[in-house]
C-alpha cells in the first residue's frame, strides 16, 4: 500500500538510519514536524548491526561536548520513550603496547581532565583484572574512561522513531526518493517513487547510497562503502554483563560484551571496498559473505591475545558494509552546490557514537542556520569536486578503515588514490628529493630529506635534522617554498569590491597593487577563513587561502553576497603556480631575476606591497609577505612558466645558500614567529580580537561588514584586557629537541592550580633552539597583558608538568624587523 505523502514539508530527511532518526527526533523537539524517507526499513542499511560503542572524547571542547550529550541522550531515551535502548556505563580500556602509544594515552588522559571527562592510566596488573583473560605480558599501559558505554544500536533508533513520531515528526518507511527537484541552484521538492513532497530544506543522510545519489545532482558527497568483519562467541559464562570495552589500537581489534556472548571485531589497515558498481535495489538487513582469508590476520592477532578463545565456539563470523570517507571525517552541514541540501553522512563506523551530537547539530542549522558549536573539522564544503569520482572513492575507502587504528604520527601516509593532484615542478622538486604526503589530492612536499623511513615518534623525528637545515637556512640565507597548492580565486566585476568586503573585516579600500591579509567572518564575529588578498585592478581581486579551504571559502563569498551584485568568482587555483621565496638573501635572488635591484628593493616593493615584474625570461606576481617571519617573496606565476622561473631562482640562489624548504619547516617557523593557521590555532568560534588579529580589523570601513556588532560589543574589553578568551604564545625552556616530549596539541595549561587552556599547536623551533607553541587561553576575570606577565604557568605533556613561559607577542623577532626590512 502506497504511504499517503504530505504534499509539502519544512524538511524532508532522506534515510532511517541512527543519524536521519536523531536529525527528526531533535527537529520535532524543537517543533518542526519534519519528513523522513526511508527506502526499506528503519535502521535496514547500517545502523542494525553497528557494535554499538559510545565514547565521549573527542579532539576539541565542542566535539566532546557532543559525545557527552550523546551519551547522556541514550540515558534519557528510555524513560522519555518508554522504548529500550540498552545503554550500559560498562566503560572502555585503551590499551598500549609501545612506547609510541603510551605516551598518545598518557596525553589522553591529560587532554581527557581538560574536558572534565574521568579517566585513569592502567598498570598491567590493573587491566588485568578487568580483562583476566587476555594476555598482558608484552601490554605497557592502559586508559580508563569509566563513563563511556555501548547501546543496541536497533533499539535506540527504534525510541528515536518513537520520540519523534509523538512529537509531530513523520516517517515513511519504503519509500524511495528518485531525485531532487533544483531550480537555479536551489533545492524546491523530494519527487519520490510514491509521490513529490514540495520542500525548501533537504537532508541526505543515506549513508552508503550519499554518494551516488549525490552525485547525480551535481553535489559533493565522497565516501564509499566498505566491508567490515567481526566474530561473536556462543555465550560465555565467565563474561560480565557490564564487561569493559576493549580496544587495542596496535592490533587493530575491539572487544565487547554483547548479550552474554564476545564480540570481537577489527579495522585492517586495508580494508575491502564494497559494491563498486552500485548497491542493489533490494538491499535490506543483508550480510557479505565472510572472507575468511582477508581477515585472518585479525583473527590470529585475536586468538594469540586471548588463548581462551580457541575453547569458545564462534557463533556468528559477521561482515557487513559501512560508508567511509577519504579522510577518516564526516560531511555535515550545508552543501556547496545546491543551496537547501544538507548533509550528515560518511560517519566512518562511529555512527552510534555521533548520533545524538548529529542529529542536535543537524536540528540548529536546519532550523537557526548554524551550530551552536564549532564543526569546523566536519564541514561538508571542505569537499572539492574531484572527490565525486567513484572510483577515486572506492579506492581510499579502503585505506580509511584503517584510519581507525594503528599509530597516528607525522610520518603516517595514505598509499591510495595517490598521485591525483601535482603542482606544476612536481617532477622537479622530486627530483631535489622531496619527501611528498597527499592533502586533499594534492602532493604535497613536507621535507626535502629523502623518503618516510623511520621508526614512528612523536618526538624527534627521522626527519628533523632536514628541517634544521631548511629552518637555519630561511634565517642565515634563503630558502625556496612551493605552495601551489595553496587555493586562487580571481574576484572580478563592478561590485567584487562589495562581495568580499562583505565577509572581510580588514579594509580592502586599497591601491591598486596592495595586498590586505584578512580575516572572513560570520554573523557572531567568528573567523570563517584566513587569506590575503591582493588588489589587481580597481575591479579585479586575487585571493589567496589554504588549499583545504578551496572550496569552503568560495562558497562563504557567494554565499553571503548581494544576489544582484555584479561580479564573478573564478577558481583560478589549477592556473597559477606559488613560489615563496624567504630570507635575508631573497631580495639579492629576486632582484637576479628582475634584472634589476628596483623591483625588489624596499622603497619599490614594501611589506604588504604587490606588483608585476621580470622573472627571468617570464612575468608574474610579487606579493610581499612573510608566513615565516623572514623577508618574503610571494610569486604568483602563470602556471606555464614555472619551470623556467624555478630553474632561473636555483641558477641564482645557489651561491647564496638557496635551500628547498617542506611544509614541516614551515609550520616550525611559523609557530616561532607565533602566526596562527586556520584550523588548529583559530576558528569559527573566535573572533579577531581574542586571537591577536585586531589589526585586520577595520571597524569603521564604509558599509560595514559581517560579524562587525560582535566586535563592537568586544572592542572596550579588549582594550581593556578583559577579553575571557586569548591566544597567546607559549615557550617551554626545560625541553631539548632530540630528547624530550613535543608540544603538539591540546597539552593543558595551567596556572595557579587550575587549567587556564590548552595548546593549539607546536612543535621545536630551529631557529630558537626552544619548544614553542600556541595556547588558547580562558578566564573569566579576563586576560590582560598583566596576568600573562604575572607569569606562574605550566604545560602539561604526556602527565608531566613543566614550567612554561607565555606571552602575547611571538618569541621570534617579536618586533617583526627581520620580514619587514
Amino acid at each position: 500500500m502506497a504511504p499517503n505523502l504530505p504534499s509539502q514539508a519544512p524538511v524532508v530527511i532522506m534515510g532511517g538510519g541512527i543519524i536521519g532518526l536523531s536529525t527528526l527526533y531533535h527537529l520535532a523537539a524543537r517543533g518542526v514536524e519534519a519528513v523522513l524517507l526511508e527506502r526499506r526499513k528503519l535502521a535496514s542499511g547500517t545502523t542494525w548491526h553497528a557494535a554499538g560503542i559510545v565514547g565521549q572524547l573527542r579532539d576539541s571542547t565542542a566535539q566532546t561536548a557532543l559525545g557527552k550529550y550523546t551519551a547522556k541522550l541514550f540515558r534519557d531515551l528510555e524513560a522519555e520513550t518508554g522504548q529500550a535502548t540498552g545503554y550500559k556505563q560498562s566503560g572502555t580500556l585503551n590499551l598500549a603496547l609501545g612506547e609510541v602509544r603510551h605516551e598518545q594515552l598518557l596525553r589522553q588522559h591529560d587532554h581527557a581532565a581538560r574536558m572534565e571527562i574521568e579517566s585513569e592510566i592502567l598498570d598491567r596488573e590493573q587491566i588485568a583484572a578487568l580483562w583476566p583473560t587476555i594476555r598482558v605480558d608484552d601490554v605497557r599501559s592502559g586508559l580508563l574512561v569509566s563513563s563511556n558505554g555501548q547501546v543496541n544500536a536497533l533499539d535506540v533508533a527504534t525510541a528515536l522513531s518513537k520520540g519523534a513520531r509523538a512529537r509531530g515528526g513523520q516517517v515513511f518507511e519504503d519509500c524511495r526518493v528518485d531525485s531532487l527537484d533544483i531550480q537555479h541552484g536551489r533545492v524546491r521538492a523530494v519527487f519520490t517513487e510514491h509521490g513529490t513532497i514540495a520542500t525548501n530544506r533537504v537532508l541526505i543522510a543515506a549513508g552508503m547510497w550519499s554518494h551516488h545519489f549525490a552525485k547525480a545532482h551535481g553535489i559533493t558527497v565522497p565516501l564509499h562503502a566498505a566491508e567490515h568483519f567481526y566474530i561473536v562467541t556462543e555465550p560465555v559464562d565467565w563474561l560480565a554483563r557490564e564487561q569493559v570495552i576493549l580496544n587495542i589500537a596496535e592490533e587493530r581489534t575491539y572487544w565487547k560484551e554483547d548479550a552474554g556472548r564476545l564480540l570481537i571485531g577489527g579495522f585492517e589497515a586495508q580494508g575491502k571496498a564494497w559494491a563498486r558498481n552500485g548497491i542493489s535495489e533490494d538491499f535490506e538487513f543483508d550480510e557479505l559473505p565472510f572472507d575468511m582469508q582477508h581477515a585472518e590476520p585479525e583473527l590470529e592477532r585475536m586468538f594469540a591475545r586471548m588463548p581462551a578463545l580457541e575453547g569458545l565456539g564462534i557463533q556468528t563470523f559477521f561482515n557487513g558494509p559501512e560508508s567511509f570517507t577519504p579522510d577518516g571525517r564526516p560531511y555535515m552541514g550545508p552543501s556547496a552546490e545546491v543551496e537547501g541540501v544538507f548533509l550528515a553522512t560518511g560517519m566512518n563506523s562511529n555512527g552510534i557514537l555521533n548520533s545524538g551530537g548529529a542529529g542536535l547539530t543537524m536540528a540548529e542549522w536546519l532550523i537557526d542556520g548554524r551550530p551552536s558549536r564549532s564543526m569546523l573539522p566536519l564541514l561538508a564544503v571542505r569537499a572539492h569536486p574531484f572527490q565525486r569520482n567513484s572510483a577515486y572513492n572506492a579506492k581510499r575507502a579502503a585505506e580509511s578503515v584503517g584510519f581507525h587504528y594503528g599509530l597516528h604520527w607525522p610520518g603516517r601516509q595514505v598509499t591510495s588514490a595517490r598521485g591525483l593532484r601535482r603542482v606544476p615542478l612536481h617532477a622537479e622538486l622530486r627530483a631535489a628529493g622531496a619527501a611528498f604526503a597527499e592533502r586533499i589530492g594534492w602532493e604535497v612536499p613536507m621535507h626535502f630529506g629523502g623518503g618516510w623511513t623511520g621508526e614512528p615518534s612523536i618526538r624527534w623525528k627521522p626527519w628533523s635534522e632536514r628541517m634544521q637545515v631548511e629552518c637555519l637556512a630561511a634565517r642565515d640565507h634563503a630558502v625556496l617554498l612551493d605552495q601551489s597548492m595553496y587555493a586562487k580565486f580571481i574576484v572580478q566585476g563592478p561590485d567584487a569590491q562589495a562581495a568580499l568586503s562583505r565577509v572581510a573585516s580588514a579594509n580592502l579600500e586599497r591601491p591598486v597593487g596592495t595586498s590586505i591579509y584578512t580575516p572572513f567572518l560570520n554573523e557572531l564575529g567568528g573567523i570563517e577563513a584566513d587569506v590575503t588578498v591582493v588588489r589587481l585592478a580597481d575591479d579585479r581581486f586575487l585571493v589567496v587561502t589554504g588549499h583545504p579551504s578551496q572550496m569552503r571559502d568560495q562558497h562563504w563569498i557567494c554565499a553571503h553576497a548581494d544576489p544582484d551584485w555584479r561580479f564573478e568568482l573564478f577558481d583560478a587555483t589549477a592556473a597559477f603556480a606559488l613560489l615563496s621565496l624567504h630570507g635575508p638573501k631573497s631580495r639579492d635572488i629576486l632582484s637576479a631575476l628582475a634584472g634589476s635591484p628596483d623591483p625588489a628593493s624596499a622603497a619599490a616593493l614594501p611589506f604588504g606591497g604587490a606588483r608585476e615584474v621580470d622573472l627571468g625570461l617570464a612575468r608574474g606576481w610579487v606579493i610581499r609577505r612573510s608566513f615565516l617571519g623572514e623577508l618574503g617573496f610571494e610569486l604568483l606565476i602563470s602556471a606555464e612558466f614555472a619551470g623556467s622561473v624555478y630553474e632561473a631562482l636555483i641558477e641564482a640562489g645557489a651561491p647564496l645558500g638557496l635551500e628547498h624548504m617542506g611544509m614541516f619547516a614551515m609550520n616550525a617557523c611559523r609557530i616561532e614567529k607565533g602566526f596562527l593557521h586556520f584550523g588548529h590555532d583559530i576558528g569559527e568560534d573566535d573572533t579577531p580580537f581574542e586571537v591577536g588579529l585586531g589589526f585586520a580589523i577595520d571597524l569603521d570601513k564604509p558599509g560595514g561588514f559581517l560579524g562587525r556588532d560582535r566586535l563592537l560589543e568586544q572592542v572596550e574589553d579588549h582594550r581593556a584586557g578583559r577579553l575571557r578568551y586569548r591566544t597567546a604564545m607559549i615557550s617551554v625552556p626545560s625541553l631539548t629537541g632530540a630528547d624530550g616530549p613535543y608540544l603538539i596539541h591540546n597539552e593543558p595549561v595551567w596556572k595557579e592550580g587550575g587549567i587556564v587552556g590548552h595548546v593549539t599547536s607546536g612543535d621545536w623551533g630551529f631557529r630558537l633552539e626552544q619548544m614553542v607553541g600556541l595556547a588558547a587561553l580562558h578566564r573569566e576575570a579576563g586576560i590582560g597583558p598583566d596576568w600573562i606577565e604575572a607569569g606562574g604557568f605550566s604545560v602539561q605533556i604526556a602527565g608531566e608538568h613543566l614550567p612554561a613561559q607565555l606571552s602575547l607577542r611571538g618569541f621570534y623577532d617579536p618586533r617583526g624587523e627581520r620580514m619587514r626590512g
